[in-house]
């Protein structure tokens, strides 16, 4: 066990945790915005997942299997196009819903900060998640390669190589993962401001793009992860959330100037 692979687990974790919470904070102080605005995001995301995610896990298997016999690479790319369209039909569709019906009840304006911060919820929210999951592996690495044998084990080769897995594990190779949620962030917000412009703006077009991108995000990740590896992945998702900071500042500009006109 290596003591700073543990101390990368906590730091990676903590990170995931307090950094939607700072920005949101940072948002709620900046524009004078209720916090409520940043709950529902998060509280949004948990229910689109709450349809979304058991669909996937019930169609994706049967749906790969019957796309195999053309052939692993072209079946893998369907079913990555398949849970990247899943992704952005669900999470933004469930950003347009909360927009077109829900602000106005709830008396919140449509404006872009409320967007800034409504985005930052909803992202916010998956990076803790992921953050559990960080502090699960780190309790499993604890447990399974402590000096100690921290919990018996069968003698099983998979289980063996397992463990080695983790034993090879070094600070720098959770790094990536702590990269990516930062990156998913800004997306999160990027697509939460082109979803509500489809709103603002009565445009369902940019609602069809927010999709659209939202799904090519996904399904470049999903595919790439298993064709190039952890690096050209996160590459590609890193060049897209360039391009989601680049339209905040835009979209941020444009309702600034609409809003003043």
């Amino acid at each position: 066990m290596d003591p700073l692979v543990v101390a990368a687990f906590a730091v990676v974790a903590l990170l995931e945790i307090i950094v939607p919470l700072a920005l949101g904070y940072w948002f709620v102080k900046q524009f004078d915005l209720s916090w409520r605005v940043f709950a529902l995001g998060a509280l949004f995301f948990i229910v689109v997942q709450v349809v979304h995610a058991p669909l996937v896990l019930v169609t994706q298997t049967p749906l790969y299997l019957a796309l195999l016999p053309s052939g692993t690479t072209a079946a893998l790319a369907a079913l990555a196009i398949y849970l990247g369209l899943m992704a952005g039909l669900f999470e933004e569709v469930g950003r347009y819903l909360v927009y077109r019906y829900l602000f106005g009840r709830q008396k919140i304006p449509l404006t872009r900060e409320n967007g800034l911060l409504f985005g930052t919820g909803w992202g916010g929210v998956e990076s803790m998640i992921v953050a559990l999951v960080v502090l699960s592996g780190m309790v499993s690495y604890l447990l399974l390669t402590g000096d100690g044998g921290g919990i018996p084990l069968p003698d099983d080769p998979l289980v063996r190589a397992e463990i080695e897995a983790l034993r090879a594990l070094t600070p720098l190779d959770l790094l990536p993962g702590l990269a990516e949620r930062m990156m998913t962030i800004t997306l999160h917000i990027a697509w939460s401001l082109m979803v509500l412009a489809a709103v603002v703006y009565g445009k369902k077009t940019l609602l069809v793009l927010a999709i659209l991108w939202h799904a090519a995000v996904d399904a470049a990740a999903v595919y790439l992860a298993q064709t190039q590896g952890i690096l050209v992945t996160e590459a590609v998702v890193f060049v897209f959330a360039v391009i989601g900071l680049v339209y905040i500042f835009w979209e941020w500009r444009r309702m600034g100037a609409r809003a003043a006109s």
